[in-house]
């Protein structure tokens, strides 16, 4: 009856072979990682990473370090697959880009993975004037740079694109508008009612046991089962976990993935994993820039953390479900995508034709339960599994197609209110490949000096008229105004500035990716419904059509929740 979850689909899957290590050198790597375990929203107070949540993350950065810093020093379950020149010892931040979101459970696993990435280091000291050596606190603890962005920061939306979107939200309650929702629920209806509030502690009322709290209820009773021994006895024997990650699978694939039953190429219910892409590919078209030089913005080792919605949304976009039907599920806590940039042959440097010669391998694990010494690897867009891997141009264009890049077409599409959105400008985490400027000048600098020129030469004409020609300039005074002008009119306030909108003003130049050059025209995308529908037909269970034209009336219907329970133990 119930699908297999994520974390018993490791022998169910077909993976690639991997390639010789002698001939596999990796030039970057980019991951996303979901926080570790963290208390359930129906505890009082703030979501916090709990002690368990704490040591899988760093069991994880162990894993990381093991498999793309040092062996020797590491967990090497994730097989060795070393980032050449990067530090072994002390923390690099040239080397290292770490982005987290600033809530408190995910910026805590960012930083438990760090400690088991580059753990304390007892030769990080410091030589004083009386040359007597200083440690580092905690036995030579090494202090990351993590960005943390809050919701106000325009970059945040690459690694929470959903957050914040009015669209993708409208677009996720669209599913519990249609039948398949409604189905859902009257099966699952006999299930929630037979759970005892027991296992909830009483947090939520009769009422409340239901779908639509699907996965409120499993990550609460989950966590009892994993802390407390008399619910591990009570639920011994699986069934009701099981049920429960079910349907707590069911309806986070239908609310941030399944864009095989778009009706519009837009799928704003993948949101984040659109903001996602665009943020790996940036990353990885910073290291074909600079030739595989880790100065500057290029890092080798990326790693961002957030989350479980981003990683079904990029499941879905990248049709990772359509070969494993185990995709379309909620990952475990300490999941990690990753995305490695490498090259095949003896001669491990830098290829001089990327176009050629530089590959894209993409891998997921669910979980820390790491197994053959190795994580596995996944065939994206739904490419012929003997085709393998990604060549680097297929990879660039294939990610573009699914992407949103600038961050002002994410307000558009997303309609958002942020503060960040008021005037957003083209702000974008693509690099343009190009060659190198044979200036000696930055295009920057050279407009800066520009304007400065202008501006001195404009200046010494104003002074000649003013001494040669006795132009001279003089207050006017006027009469007092009912209308004090401006756009708020009579309402404007002294400290109030006036707001200009040229009737000319040209819209703001960027790359646009998935758009036309004029800026209207769709390109096509993989994964879009009209590709889905035409290559593989509509899947058992997909929402249909007719299900996707509801009114927004029936959007506030499904938004009228269950009354939210006391939040209390």
């Amino acid at each position: 009856m119930f699908a297999l979850p994520l974390a018993l689909m490791a022998t169910a899957w077909l993976v690639e072979a991997e390639p010789n290590n002698e001939f596999f050198h990796p030039h970057a790597v980019v991951a996303f990682i979901r926080t570790g375990e963290k208390t359930p929203q129906l505890l009082d107070g703030p979501t916090t990473l709990t002690n368990l949540g704490a040591q899988q993350m760093y069991r994880l950065g162990q894993l990381f370090r093991g498999r793309y810093i040092d062996a020797a020093s590491g967990d090497t379950a994730m097989g060795e697959q070393p980032l050449p020149d990067i530090s072994p010892n002390i923390v690099d931040s040239q080397q290292l880009f770490i982005r987290s979101l600033d809530i408190p459970n995910v910026f805590s696993s960012a930083q438990a993975f760090m400690q088991g990435l580059y753990p304390p280091y007892k030769g990080n000291a410091t030589n004083s004037l009386n040359e007597t050596d200083f440690e580092m606190p905690l036995a030579g603890y090494q202090y990351a740079q993590i960005d943390s962005l809050s919701p106000r920061d325009p970059m945040s939306i690459y690694i929470g694109g959903e957050k914040y979107c009015p669209t993708s939200r409208a677009d996720t309650l669209m599913y519990e508008v249609t039948d398949a929702f409604q189905e859902t629920r009257m099966e699952s209806r006999e299930f929630y009612e037979s759970l005892s509030l027991d296992l909830l502690s009483n947090t939520m009322t009769e009422s409340q046991l239901d779908y639509y709290n699907a996965e409120k209820i499993y990550e609460y009773i989950l966590y009892r089962s994993r802390h407390e021994q008399t619910i591990r006895d009570q639920l011994s024997n699986g069934t009701i976990l099981d049920t429960l990650r079910y349907y707590t699978d069911l309806k986070a694939w239908y609310s941030y993935g399944n864009t095989s039953s778009s009706t519009s190429d837009q799928d704003y219910r993948a949101m984040a994993g659109r903001t996602l892409a665009a943020q790996v590919l940036g990353k990885f078209q910073e290291i074909v820039r600079d030739e595989g030089s880790y100065m500057g913005s290029a890092s080798p080792l990326s790693l961002m953390f957030g989350d479980y919605q981003p990683f079904v949304s990029f499941f879905s976009l990248a049709m990772l479900d359509e070969k494993h039907s185990n995709f379309m599920a909620m990952p475990d806590f300490a999941s990690t995508m990753i995305f490695e940039l490498y090259s095949r042959g003896r001669n491990s440097s830098f290829p001089e034709n990327a176009t050629t010669d530089l590959y894209v391998r993409f891998r997921f694990q669910n979980g820390t339960d790491y197994k053959n010494n190795d994580i596995q690897s996944f065939v994206l867009f739904n490419k012929p599994n003997a085709e393998g891997d990604m060549t680097w141009p297929e990879f660039e264009n294939m990610m573009s197609r699914i992407m949103v890049n600038e961050v002002a077409d994410w307000c558009e599409e997303c309609s958002s209110n942020s503060q960040f959105c008021w005037g957003a400008t083209g702000t974008t985490v693509i690099t343009r490949l190009r060659e190198k400027a044979k200036s000696g000048l930055a295009p920057a600098v050279a407009g800066v000096i520009g304007a400065i020129v202008t501006l001195v030469v404009a200046g010494l004409i104003f002074a000649a008229a003013m001494f040669l020609g006795g132009v001279r300039f003089h207050r006017v005074e006027r009469g007092k105004r009912s209308d004090l002008g401006g756009f708020k009119g009579s309402a404007k306030l002294a400290s109030d500035p006036d707001l200009h909108l040229p009737s000319n003003a040209a819209a703001p130049a960027g790359i646009v990716v998935g758009r036309g050059a004029d800026r209207k025209t769709p390109h096509e995308r993989v994964g879009s419904w009209e590709l889905r529908q035409k290559e593989f037909g509509p899947r058992s269970g997909d929402i249909g059509d007719e299900s996707r034209r509801e009114s927004f009336e029936a959007i506030e219907a499904a938004m009228a929740r269950p009354v939210e329970p006391n939040e209390r133990v």
